[in-house]
């Protein structure tokens, strides 16, 4: 009797198994492990993107072959933010995309609207930014300033003036350069930096600091730049064939 007990259970768990699975119109198999809770039986399964740091080594990627996809089948390169490429596949015939690869750019951490002081700024600005633009006036200005006990900043909220340094014991009041322009190291090396606006700001301490001020317009020209290399690496270079099958959306 036990063992009847037991193949009766049996066959009804194979009953209540069944009953929970669910047969799309696509014909695939989802088991019901709860209501409303449907888990495809035998997903497709794609490998993990390949990850890179370049577009130098992106170019090569595409122009090897180095994934099943075939001779240039249709991709989209697309360039998703000022320091980042992904790129993807047509639509399967799930209206999927796979991503192949993964490409962000190394770029150094600027801390932006935060007071330092004067030897951290200069580092800072000598490490992360290309000596171009206002780059030699906000370097002097700040490598200059002397602010001694009891003495004040003159501020009217555009432009600043204070005691900078001009020779080994002579000072005088200079006005602080407003706004900058400037370029940080922001995207691939491999295009040229976009330059932008910045507000340069002292305090007391002495302190300086730098502020963005053109609303994020070079990370459209970062962008641009990205898409621009792109389409000269891999649609120019390798002629009509890359053409027809190759789509860099920026």
């Amino acid at each position: 009797m036990e063992n009847l007990k037991d193949a009766l259970e049996y066959v009804v768990d194979l009953k209540d198994n069944e009953e929970k699975i669910v047969r799309s119109y696509e014909d695939k198999e989802y088991f019901d492990a709860k209501a409303h809770d449907l888990r495809e039986l035998d997903p497709r399964r794609y490998p993990k993107p390949l990850e890179l740091s370049s577009l130098t080594s992106l170019v090569e990627y595409i122009r090897k072959q180095l994934d099943e996809t075939g001779e240039y089948a249709n991709l989209i390169v697309h360039v998703t933010e000022h320091d980042a490429v992904e790129v993807k596949t047509e639509l399967d015939d799930e209206s999927r995309r796979r991503v192949l690869a993964v490409v962000k750019a190394i770029t150094p951490e600027i801390r932006y609207k935060h007071f330092m002081d004067v030897e951290s700024f200069n580092i800072m600005m000598q490490s992360n930014f290309i000596p171009d633009g206002d780059y030699d006036v906000v370097l002097n200005y700040a490598s200059a300033i002397k602010i001694d006990k009891g003495a004040e900043i003159a501020d009217n909220g555009v432009s600043q003036v204070t005691t900078i340094k001009t020779g080994v014991s002579t000072l005088q009041l200079a006005k602080a350069p407003n706004p900058v322009t400037l370029k940080p190291y922001r995207t691939f090396h491999e295009v040229d930096q976009p330059e932008s606006k910045f507000v340069f700001r002292i305090n007391d301490a002495p302190g300086c600091a730098l502020f963005e001020a053109d609303g994020g317009i070079w990370r459209a020209a970062a962008k641009a730049s990205i898409a621009e290399y792109l389409h000269n690496n891999l649609i120019v270079e390798q002629g009509d064939k890359a053409v027809d099958n190759i789509t860099i959306l920026a």
